[in-house]
């Protein structure tokens, strides 16, 4: 739990260079992680070497085509840093990948792990990110029932 003061509430003004530099920790931490260049991350976004590295190191601010396609290319290893400035996440919906009762066996293993984790009748962050995996899973699951929910009401 975070001990910031929420002096301005859960929307918090985010300055643009606070968003060009979490695009730039993004981009840093793929090309890290997939032991990429700067010339291959501008060919997953459609740009150059130079202007890569300038989405990599806050020197430029990243037209919204490229932010959607980074988005497209990486889902929420890209974007979640920077949704999170503003308590938001990216998760991508497919209605279809797990039965409905596999979808409802993780759900009750994370009921099952926070219980556990309640015992002291304190959930704290730790406890949270230990079962991360599990979380993660049922929030999956509730995420592909709510993208059927969406669909059906669209139809």
């Amino acid at each position: 739990m975070s001990t910031r003061p929420r002096i301005h509430g859960a929307y918090r003004s985010v300055s643009a260079l606070e968003m060009m530099e979490a695009i730039g920790a993004s981009l840093s931490a793929i090309k890290a992680e997939d032991g990429l260049t700067d010339a291959d991350l501008g060919a997953e976004l459609g740009k150059s070497e130079d202007q890569a590295a300038k989405y990599r190191t806050a020197l430029a601010e990243m037209p919204a085509t490229v932010f959607i396609r980074a988005c497209r290319r990486w889902n929420g290893r890209f974007a979640n840093r920077i949704f999170g400035l503003f308590g938001g996440k990216l998760v991508m919906l497919d209605p279809g990948r797990e039965s409905d009762r596999a979808g409802q066996t993780a759900l009750m293993r994370a009921v099952l792990a926070l219980q556990d984790a309640l015992e002291d009748d304190v959930l704290d962050d730790v406890e949270l990110v230990q079962r991360r995996g599990i979380l993660e899973e049922a929030g999956r699951a509730i995420d592909q029932w709510r993208a059927r929910m969406t669909q059906r009401t669209e139809a």
